[in-house]
């Protein structure tokens, strides 16, 4: 059996098999590529050979919903199917002040089955007692046959009475949270290292969260990713999804209705206005900042003349989803489709024909400038769907890992310009590998969908059997699992004892290991991946009937779900 270090080692074979050394000029003549083509070699070398991608859908994209087209939508179902949040209870956490779970140490709840509330029968009241009562009255002479009857009565034990059903708490237009399915699913994990002597991970709070509601032929989806560490990063993070999510789930799905029909265009004025409710749930609860992306996706009505026009004419039977997001901030959100592969749809937030610098999130909710949100890249984005596609939004943890220049397969391309550095300069780094091939900021972001599409197609080893259907599950297992693997040796690196203990085994004090850590950042920078939290949730577009009866097995089922997934810790 292989060790970890000759998997690791296969791994970054495989990805780094790409051959060629010189960038990839704008061909006349491109093929169409598609990564489960295996037998003319690397997808990654055949499209730096000049291969292009396969034609992709439209994606439309505006500042408002305004200036996009106006589709006309199914009436909306609103009954739910399937709910997930987190991670560690993701929106529920927040927003507790309004409305708190009622527990058992609720000073308001009353036990009607106390001993405090017990009445004594009259047999067991004695005869000081009832001289002292007021209300005393002499009692009749009691047979022994009736004391008997009395004394079988009191050895028994009373017959306790029915509780009343607690009453159900709705968090953000949602009773119950936690009913995952293989159609709607969020995973998320923490791929910086863990102190080898506290065993604490660095980064803890996790501070992404996630949020997904599906109905019959609907669904919501948000993610947002708190900026930098701590306690407060994480809140933003949960006010926002918490805020956004309610406005939506009570804009588009009002209790007094069932059944509406609406278009593209109120869809996205619902969104726009979930950001202002997520940016003042941040600031209610004193959240610092965060990214967030928030996706509709509903069911087109197919005999809209007016939809045609925008989706063509198709003779299949199968529905068709219009996907309407709306973000600001790195977080992003994609489609996998089986027919054309993956695609992102937020590219108009962010400019694809130039490096961008990853520290850089380029906008947040929350009190950036006194209590003002930076909304520069706040972008309304649209695409249409097939039945049976996936909607998946992640967090730059995941989407950042399958960036080619962060797996070290090739390496971006610099601006032709020359810098003089001071004459008590020294070059800190090494130059760059002139073994990888060098690619354009487009290309580089084509290589990314290409990366994703590789392993949701083919999965993360050759021997993974992806004969069946993709599920948004396994999706979101499959992207997350990759960000995991390939940050391994980062983490290996930062998790060597010598980081911090002497000699003598005894712990170092802060500094040193600080200046320890500072040695090897030279090392680590050479080593594929970018710690962070990584995040994922998706959604299969699907007609779906409504719930099954058989509550219990809906919520086993739902336990064995999530125990399967660690939320805090990576698993590798």
């Amino acid at each position: 059996m292989p060790s970890i270090k000759q998997k690791f080692a296969g791994f970054f074979r495989q990805i780094s098999n790409s051959g060629g050394g010189e960038c990839l000029e704008n061909a006349n003549q491109m093929k169409p590529l598609h990564t489960s083509d295996s037998n003319t070699g690397c997808f990654i070398q055949r499209y730096l050979n000049g291969e292009s991608r396969l034609k992709q859908p439209d994606i439309l994209f505006g500042r408002t919903g305004q200036e996009l087209p106006c589709l006309r939508l199914c009436s909306l179902q609103s009954e739910i199917i399937a709910t997930h949040t987190g991670p560690d209870g993701g929106l529920t956490t927040v927003n507790r002040g309004q409305r708190g779970h009622v527990t058992s140490q609720d000073p308001d709840v009353s036990y009607i089955d106390s001993e405090d509330d017990a009445v004594p029968l009259p047999s067991t009241i004695s005869s000081e007692s009832t001289s002292n009562d007021v209300n005393a009255t002499v009692q009749p002479e009691v047979s022994d046959e009736h004391l008997a009857d009395h004394e079988e009565l009191t050895t028994k034990e009373p017959t306790p009475a029915a509780e009343p059903p607690e009453p159900e708490i709705e968090i953000a237009g949602v009773v119950n949270w936690n009913r995952p399915s293989g159609i709607a699913f969020g995973a998320a994990t923490s791929l910086y290292e863990r102190h080898p002597i506290s065993g604490e991970t660095a980064g803890n709070p996790l501070a992404d969260a996630f949020a997904i509601v599906t109905r019959s032929n609907n669904a919501l989806l948000c993610l947002a990713d708190g900026v930098n560490w701590g306690e407060r990063a994480a809140l933003a993070a949960r006010s926002a999804i918490h805020g956004a999510m309610d406005y939506l789930n009570r804009a588009l799905f009002p209790s007094t209705t069932n059944g509406r029909q609406l278009t593209t265009n109120d869809v996205f004025l619902s969104l726009l206005r979930s950001f202002h409710a997520a940016h003042s749930m941040i600031l209610q609860e004193g959240g610092l900042l965060t990214t967030l992306t928030a996706a509709v996706v509903a069911q087109l009505d197919q005999s809209s003349l007016q939809n045609s026009l925008y989706t063509g004419s198709d003779n299949s039977n199968s529905a068709k989803f219009v996907v309407c997001v709306c973000n600001v901030g790195d977080s992003l959100a994609y489609v996998y489709s089986p027919k054309h592969g993956v695609r992102e749809i937020t590219h108009g937030s962010h400019d694809i024909q130039s490096m961008r610098d990853m520290r850089d999130a380029l906008g947040a909710l929350g009190p950036v400038d006194g209590q003002n949100p930076e909304l520069n890249n706040l972008t309304c984005s649209m695409t249409v769907i097939e039945e049976g596609d996936i909607v998946f939004l992640t967090s730059d943890g995941v989407s950042d890992n399958f960036d080619p220049v962060v797996g070290k397969f090739v390496v971006a391309r610099k601006p032709d310009k020359i810098v003089p550095l001071p004459n008590s300069a020294k070059q800190t780094t090494k130059p760059p590998n002139r073994n990888l091939p060098t690619v354009e900021a487009f290309q580089r972001h084509e290589l990314t969908l290409l990366r994703m599409e590789d392993i949701l197609r083919n999965g993360m080893m050759p021997t993974n059997d992806n004969g069946n259907h993709l599920k948004a599950q396994q999706l979101c297992e499959d992207l997350v699992d990759f960000a995991t693997r390939l940050t391994t040796a980062k983490r290996r690196l930062l998790e060597d004892l010598e980081l911090y203990v002497d000699q003598d085994g005894k712990p170092l004090d802060p500094e040193e290991q600080k200046i320890r850590r500072r040695k090897i950042c030279e090392r680590l920078a050479l080593i594929p991946g970018k710690l962070d939290h990584a995040t994922c949730v998706a959604y299969e577009a699907r007609i779906q009937p409504p719930n099954p009866v058989n509550i219990a097995g809906t919520e086993a089922l739902t336990r064995e779900m999530v125990a399967s997934y660690p939320f805090r810790e990576s698993s590798i």
